[in-house]
């Protein structure tokens, strides 16, 4: 699994791609950790390059969403197959994740397109 961290304007964006195994999890928390140290609270996940994803990886994002949302912030995520999106509806966190089909949509919903200078 790769993954690559993007700071936009009004979000910050991380890039997974490849299958999200156990071994992986540690990396992924690390990165949104590393995040929400710098003070980035609108944290979006692309995961647009990930095929597979264990339950306990979707715990992993749950522990995170309910962090930063302690911190008054948010976690979306982009790009799930319908694989993913069977597992996030079969646990119940469909409803919990603000998701979207890919960054264009994420950002013309919320409304967080960039600055027009």
């Amino acid at each position: 699994m790769e993954i690559g961290i993007e700071i936009r304007e009004k979000f910050s964006l991380i890039h997974v791609d490849g299958d999200i195994s156990e071994g992986d999890l540690e990396k992924l928390s690390h990165a949104i950790e590393t995040l929400m140290k710098k003070g980035y609270l609108h944290v979006v996940l692309d995961l647009t390059g990930v095929k597979f994803m264990s339950a306990n990886g979707l715990g992993t994002l749950v522990n995170h969403w309910n962090h930063i949302r302690f911190k008054r912030g948010d976690l979306r995520i982009v790009g799930l197959n319908s694989r993913l999106l069977h597992l996030f509806k079969m646990m119940g966190v469909d409803l919990l994740f603000d998701l979207y089909e890919d960054i264009n949509q994420m950002m013309v919903k919320t409304g967080r397109l960039p600055a027009i200078a």
